[in-house]
């Protein structure tokens, strides 16, 4: 008992007491560092020999063992540590569908889909670092990672096994489901994110995109801002027209021209993902018949960028990866030194992502320039 609640146990132990608090880390500490940056756990023989002979500290040195760490199975350690927090992975299944408006989710042939849909962006952040692909795959991009439930989900055709795999989509046809799908934003994850398991709630997928793929978060509502009221018995009001009456006020205004924009322009997803041309979801609806209001995904972002479609929106975002660079590297500065980005910090930031904008925008890049920063090397 004593061992397993020890601090000597439970944290990394520097020898703050005789040592400056701010200092350069020794190259035990940096192999420390790097080890639970890329494999949260601790340095394995390599690691410490290259320490213990002083040689850690050798950009050429670290350049490599960056590299071999990477390529070691191990590094699912930083896929399970960082992008499980960074994509809210843990967070998709705090509302169930509700299984009455959804049966296709429960459906005999779909047992599984849930853990299906937790691993998809999982296995698609895997596959980018292992491939080295451009990080703009996150964006959209012409594959995915699927399995045979999953590509019923969204209908595509011809992907058999439990095993998700590599797809290819095929974006030939216009009206092709392979146009909607591509990188995180058409992954029914992200959707379920975005839905209490009966409707689909366009402010949560608009905070989704701005805290996770911009690291632009929005401010909490004021107490009094009140929600996004359901359509009762004799409506048909889409999300739309209900967040046009949610900003008459005053307080709500100005947040929601910023968050709507990128929530409203995913709205022909339904709740657990599939594509829909006209409103599903409520429980109301099921009294309407044939009379449900249509699906409007139009809109202009902040920035003055405007689309019509969903196709057009992620064009729209593509646009704008820059800013998603920047985002992400300052995701990964965060996660690798354990603490958030510091004005000192803007150089290191800045030069990685002019890496990125000169041709690397992978991964790779950003874990190499982090670990080769000064503010990697110092506590």
């Amino acid at each position: 008992v004593a061992m397993l609640c020890s601090p000597d146990f439970l944290l990394l132990f520097e020898p703050s007491q005789e040592l400056p608090a701010q200092r350069t880390l020794n190259d035990h500490e940096l192999a420390c560092r790097l080890s639970y940056f890329l494999w949260s756990s601790m340095p394995d023989d390599e690691l410490r020999r290259l320490a213990a002979q002083n040689k850690l500290r050798s950009p050429e040195v670290l350049a490599a063992q960056v590299e071999r760490m990477l390529a070691d199975p191990k590094s699912e350690g930083f896929v399970r540590g960082f992008a499980r927090q960074w994509l809210k992975t843990d967070e998709i299944d705090r509302f169930p569908p509700d299984e009455q408006i959804y049966p296709d989710y429960y459906a005999t042939d779909m047992v599984g889909i849930e853990a299906d849909v937790e691993q998809e962006p999982l296995a698609f952040f895997r596959e980018v670092l292992q491939k080295n692909e451009p990080v703009e795959n996150f964006l959209d991009s012409n594959w995915l990672m699927l399995n045979e439930r999953l590509a019923k989900l969204y209908g595509i055709p011809d992907v058999e096994g439990s095993q998700l795999q590599r797809v290819a989509l095929n974006r030939s046809g216009e009206s092709d489901a392979a146009q909607r799908r591509g990188g995180l934003l058409g992954m029914a994850g992200v959707h379920l994110w975005g839905a209490d398991g009966n409707r689909t709630k366009p402010v949560e997928r608009g905070k989704y995109i701005l805290t996770v793929l911009f690291n632009d978060p929005p401010p909490p509502p004021p107490p009094n801002a009140g929600e996004v009221e359901p359509n009762i018995r004799g409506e048909t009001l889409t999300v739309r027209e209900r967040l046009a009456r949610h900003r008459e006020q005053t307080t709500c205004n100005n947040c929601h021209r910023r968050i709507d924009p990128y929530g409203l322009a995913m709205e022909n997803f339904n709740v657990i993902g599939q594509w829909r041309q006209q409103m599903d979801g409520e429980k109301p609806l099921r009294h309407w018949g044939d009379d449900r209001p249509a699906i409007d995904p139009s809109g202009t972002l902040p920035g003055g960028q405007e689309f019509s479609d969903f196709v057009e929106f992620k064009q729209a975002m593509l646009s704008q990866k820059e800013r998603f660079y920047r985002a992400l590297v300052e995701k990964l500065f965060t996660y690798a030194l354990g603490r958030v980005v510091e004005p000192a910090d803007r150089t290191a930031i800045d030069d990685i992502v002019g890496q990125m904008q000169s041709g690397d925008p992978t991964l790779r890049t950003i874990v190499q320039g982090i670990a080769a920063s000064e503010a990697f090397g110092r506590k």
